[in-house]
């Protein structure tokens, strides 16, 4: 139980740490258009501690989830309020309304801009920094070999079963799993150097774009070895030579076996055979593979790495967001979830890598905090009063109509934002009691 709360407050803390950058991202650009921040606070609620600059209160506050800027503005609301003033005339030195429009958008704009260059960078330093990693020969097979494994018509007639694939498009390629990674960062046809049959091939497949994306219709094609096993008369070393009297030369091979609610296996250790049956649909044991210690990809290929998963990341909590609008709750539930369960989730997740080894916990937690910080990006960026993309919209407005709101309307906006940022709150929640108690 206290492990839980310390993984959740780690997690919260953690959301509270990508939200302080967001209004410090705010902070940055109010000051570059001389708009004086009156309080800058890490954290929301009563305040617990305070340093005074020039202009502004840098302030902790009591519960460490977030953070506001506040700008200067306030007084020349209120005066044009009392005033029954039909805009804001009178307006302060350092004031947010005495700044053009234009300002004041790249003010609202930059706090979505900071969270998506932290997203950015976050993923970047998880992507060089090297883990242990399952490691597999890239050693492929075209998935339209095995039809029964694969529901997909995508065909590569340039490949065949067992070629090892050695660069693509001039880039040395270490295993299957990193040529996963660099296949993923395409969207085109891809050059590959393979081995054949002791000879070397240069080869050019084509993807079909799916739904997740683009599809290279190519596998693992893994010689079928025992690595660990649940069973004690298989071990370590095994090697499948037949299932169901069928010979087998890979893993895909094995699963491709008739189902029969049991397998006859037939299993060669040091040059003899055995045979073993499995009354079981799934295996007692897992394929053998290496461990190598790398980093997701190389630095050369970091940058468009970082940028490709970013922006993957922003389509998906889009669609999610869409999935909402429409009432897709189920669909949208698959990526949109409330804060306590977001932040119970980056704290477990992140304690059970660091069990792994540190750069595993490491690689873990700022790949999470980069999903919260395009996640709070794009929620900022909603068009809605209060929030950046509402705030954004209204000058647009201001620009349009070359002046500036009444000030009524200017508060009767913002009312609108805060209860519909509430209501978006209470949403949020909801997912937490659902997660929790439904």
């Amino acid at each position: 139980m206290v492990l839980r709360i310390l993984e959740f407050i780690l997690g919260f803390l953690a959301i509270g740490l990508i939200v302080f950058l967001h209004e410090l991202g705010h902070y940055a650009a109010a000051r570059f258009f001389h708009v004086d921040v009156e309080v800058l606070s890490y954290g929301m609620g009563p305040r617990v501690f305070s340093i005074y600059g020039k202009n502004t209160e840098f302030r902790l506050s009591l519960f460490p989830f977030g953070g506001y800027c506040r700008m200067k503005g306030s007084i020349d609301l209120e005066k044009a309020l009392r005033d029954e003033k039909e805009s804001i005339l009178m307006k302060e030195d350092g004031s947010y309304f005495a700044v053009s429009p234009a300002a004041r958008i790249m003010i609202y704009l930059f706090g979505p801009l900071t969270n998506y260059i932290i997203a950015f960078l976050l993923l970047f330093a998880a992507a060089i920094i090297p883990v242990e990693r399952i490691s597999n020969p890239a050693i492929v097979t075209p998935i339209s070999e095995y039809p029964k494994l694969f529901d997909s018509d995508i065909k590569q007639t340039g490949i065949m079963k067992g070629d090892l694939v050695l660069e693509i498009n001039g880039m040395k390629v270490l295993d299957y799993q990193d040529m996963s990674a660099k296949l993923s960062l395409l969207s085109g046809p891809a050059s590959l150097r393979i081995l054949r049959s002791g000879e070397i091939l240069d080869v050019t497949i084509a993807p079909e774009e799916t739904e997740d994306g683009y599809a290279y219709g190519l596998t693992l094609y893994q010689e079928p070895v025992i690595g660990d096993s649940s069973v004690s008369e298989l071990r370590h070393g095994d090697r499948i030579v037949s299932v169901n009297g069928k010979a087998v030369h890979s893993t895909l091979d094995v699963y491709s076996a008739e189902e029969s609610g049991y397998y006859d296996l037939i299993i060669e250790r040091d040059g003899s055979l055995s045979s073993y049956t499995v009354d079981s649909p799934i295996f007692p044991f897992s394929w053998n593979y290496s461990i190598a210690k790398r980093s997701d990809v190389p630095l050369s290929d970091a940058f468009g790495y970082a940028l490709h998963e970013t922006n993957d990341f922003i389509t998906t909590i889009l669609k999610a967001i869409g999935a909402l609008i429409t009432l897709n709750i189920k669909d949208a539930r698959t990526v949109i979830t409330g804060p306590v369960n977001a932040a119970e989730s980056i704290g477990n997740i992140s304690t059970e890598a660091f069990k792994v080894s540190g750069g595993s916990g490491v690689r873990t937690m700022l790949y999470l905090l980069a999903i919260v910080s395009v996640s709070i990006s794009i929620a900022n960026i909603l068009p809605i009063p209060t929030f950046d993309g509402g705030q954004i919209l209204i000058c647009i407005a201001e620009m349009i109509r070359h002046g500036g709101l009444k000030a009524k309307t200017y508060v009767h906006l913002q009312l609108i934002g805060m209860l519909l940022a509430l209501l978006i709150m209470a949403g949020m929640y909801y997912f937490d009691i659902k997660e929790y108690f439904f």
